[in-house]
């Protein structure tokens, strides 16, 4: 099954698609999306869909953070119910909590996870699908999250930096004027990186309407169960790059013992094995697009542990070696 998001992702795209001189109306018959879509915020869409229109919408107008300036043109509450519910939490850390937990109401394809170490936290944001560009929507989803962070603290705050994988555009007007001096390019994640301390920062709080919020959107999650195949998929993404992607560890996660994880997932007619190759297919082309990488980060990226790993499992799942592939996308010609 497709993932699928709110139609709330398009809030405000006809009004920048005309402002980048675009017919807002063609475009998403293009990408086979009903202009529907752009009245109500709840319909259900194909989030490859939108997807397409972002990074059409982004190369036929020239405008290289097309993404960045959508989320910027609209409000946090764009989220619908989860807004409430990530707003109303006592301090950072649990915000952030709940908007990783729920995000998947608002999109089935964002995977939002908290990361921690001795010295920051990492926010970090990457789009499952088969599509190879999600530059875009990760622009857009990774701004939406920042502004919230800028209104929800005290005056003043700054991220520590906010990266992005892809490079930088070529115009930064756009981004200096969205994200201050804060934003770092070619990074090994898309993100926010936080000082540890935000974490325990408190927001502005009603605790009646978190309570309400937290039930309501209980309630939603409960009318969308999420099978093992995809809560798998999730943590196999925000795990990967860690060095930590390990079947066990995921069920431990998930609060299953190991047999018990196989059990689930071969119902659903698959595996741990095949879901972390599926996710390494579509991750492998989508950063081998975007700026040069050395093999060796490319392997830690897939979570492999060297990289005459990574250039064996690319030959066998592509059919041509890596090196081919590469040169192949140097080839390729670019948007102007």
């Amino acid at each position: 099954m497709k993932p699928l998001s709110r139609s709330a992702s398009l809030t405000n795209y006809a009004a920048m698609a005309q402002a980048a001189g675009l017919d807002p109306l063609a475009m998403l018959r293009e990408v086979g999306l009903d202009p529907a879509c752009l009245k109500d915020p709840d319909l259900k869409v194909p989030s490859e869909a939108i997807g397409q229109l972002l990074e059409r919408s982004a190369q036929r107008s020239g405008w290289e953070d097309f993404g960045v300036r959508l989320a910027e043109s609209r409000p946090f509450l764009v989220l619908g119910p989860l807004a409430f519910l990530v707003r109303e939490q006592s301090n950072l850390r649990a915000s952030l909590q709940m908007l990783s937990s729920y995000i998947h109401l608002h999109t089935e394809s964002l995977q939002i996870w908290l990361e921690e170490d001795a010295r920051q936290a990492r926010l970090c944001f990457e789009y499952a699908g088969r599509h190879t560009s999600t530059r875009q929507s990760l622009d857009q989803a990774i701004t939406a999250v920042y502004r919230f962070l800028k209104q929800a603290l005290p005056e003043g705050w700054e991220p520590s930096r906010v990266c992005f994988m892809h490079e930088a555009p070529h115009d930064l007007r756009v981004i200096r004027r969205v994200f201050s001096n804060r934003t770092s390019f070619k990074e090994p994640i898309n993100g926010i990186i936080l000082k540890l301390a935000d974490l325990e920062r408190p927001l502005s709080t009603s605790a009646e309407l978190g309570r309400y919020a937290h039930d309501y959107v209980q309630t939603l999650s409960m009318d969308t169960p999420r099978s093992t195949t995809a809560q798998v998929r999730r943590l196999i993404l925000a795990a990967l790059g860690s060095g930590h992607c390990s079947l066990a560890s995921i069920a431990a996660q998930l609060g299953m013992d190991v047999r018990t994880i196989r059990r689930h997932l071969d119902r659903e007619a698959t595996s741990f094995n095949a879901l972390l190759c599926e996710v390494r297919r579509e991750l492998a082309p989508r950063y081998l697009a975007g700026p040069p990488r050395s093999r060796n980060e490319l392997a830690l990226l897939l979570g492999f542990s060297a990289p005459q790993s990574f250039t064996r499992w690319f030959r066998g799942e592509f059919g041509i070696p890596v090196a081919n592939w590469m040169l192949d996308e140097a080839d390729a010609p670019r948007p102007s």
